[in-house]
């Protein structure tokens, strides 16, 4: 009995389940999703319009993955129309590890006031064929749905699924057949009257529309246009916005039009990966990145060549 027992004692602590007949496997949330090479093929032909089941659990066998907008959520906006193929496994392993929706009521129920961000349909394309959903919306409680129960992390999960199609666009080329968004002005006075994309760099513009209000700085006044602008007035400003943008505070930090009328003139546009952006104007100062990102010195503005500059005049014209 003695040798039995130094014989037990010995034995790495990793192996006393199996030394004890006992198997305790993992939940199956716990367990790191089973990476298999990506489909290109699938993640081309992939489209938010195909039928789709909610997901059970988040799926070991995924070859490619799409996100659709939704109307679940208050903001309206375009998700990228190219799928993801080439590293799916960040996105895997995020899902695997999202925490379950606190309980903060004797029902149970956690309650957000405050829901309604940017609604998303996660489309996970699976090597047998089948396409599941998984929900999620950034306002409030960040909640994502996966086998009818809520857990926490849609942020998170947004973020990580467009970072990965920015590393793939890094390497890969666009579609040829990209579907052409609708492009307008907006009716209401707010920066958030255009419909855009989350990502998307404005510096590869290939199509666009003018849209302009002079005397705007008091009395906003309705939007002048759509007017498309031509193709290769596009490709000159997109040129300029390369070689002529830099991180500064612009028309955060003075006043932009000293001298002259406050004139506000948006380019909204597609780029060649078919992302919908918005370069907003404020006399002759345009920024580039999203107006709700970072801090105001963090973000970046184009300061338009004479060249350029005399385009959009004629634009405003």
């Amino acid at each position: 009995m003695a040798l039995a027992a130094l014989v037990l004692l010995v034995v790495p602590l990793g192996l006393a389940p199996f030394v004890a007949g006992v198997e305790e496997p993992a939940p199956a949330q716990d367990r790191a999703p089973r990476t298999i090479a990506g489909d290109q093929a699938v993640a081309a032909s992939m489209a938010c319009t195909d039928p789709a089941d909610p997901a059970r659990e988040v799926p070991t066998d995924v070859v490619a993955a799409r996100l659709c907008p939704t109307e679940n959520g208050l903001v309206r906006w375009y998700a990228p129309q190219d799928g993801l193929h080439a590293d799916l496994a960040p996105l895997l392993e995020l899902l695997v590890t999202l925490d379950p929706m606190p309980e903060s009521t004797p029902e149970g129920r956690y309650i957000c006031p405050q829901d309604g961000g940017w609604g998303f349909d996660l489309r996970l394309a699976l090597a047998s064929g089948e396409t599941v959903s998984i929900s999620g919306d950034t306002g409030g409680c960040s909640t994502v749905r996966i086998g009818g129960e809520d857990v926490v992390g849609s942020d998170e999960v947004l973020a990580t699924f467009l970072s990965g199609i920015t590393d793939q666009r890094a390497a890969s080329k666009p579609a040829s057949d990209l579907a052409s968004l609708p492009l307008g002005c907006g009716s209401d006075t707010t920066f958030k009257d255009h419909v855009l994309s989350r990502i998307g760099d404005p510096r590869e513009l290939v199509r666009a529309v003018s849209c302009w209000r002079p005397d705007s700085k008091d009395d906003v006044a309705p939007w002048i246009g759509p007017t498309p602008v031509p193709d290769h007035w596009v490709a000159v400003l997109a040129d300029d916005m390369r070689r002529h943008s830099r991180a500064d505070l612009g028309w955060n930090g003075a006043d932009p039009c000293v001298g002259e009328p406050w004139t506000s003139h948006d380019l909204v546009g597609q780029t060649r990966w078919g992302d919908v952006v918005a370069i907003r104007g404020v006399c002759d100062t345009y920024l580039l990145s999203d107006v709700n990102t970072g801090a105001p010195e963090d973000q970046e503005f184009w300061y338009p060549s004479q060249r350029a500059q005399r385009i959009l005049d004629r634009l405003r014209r």
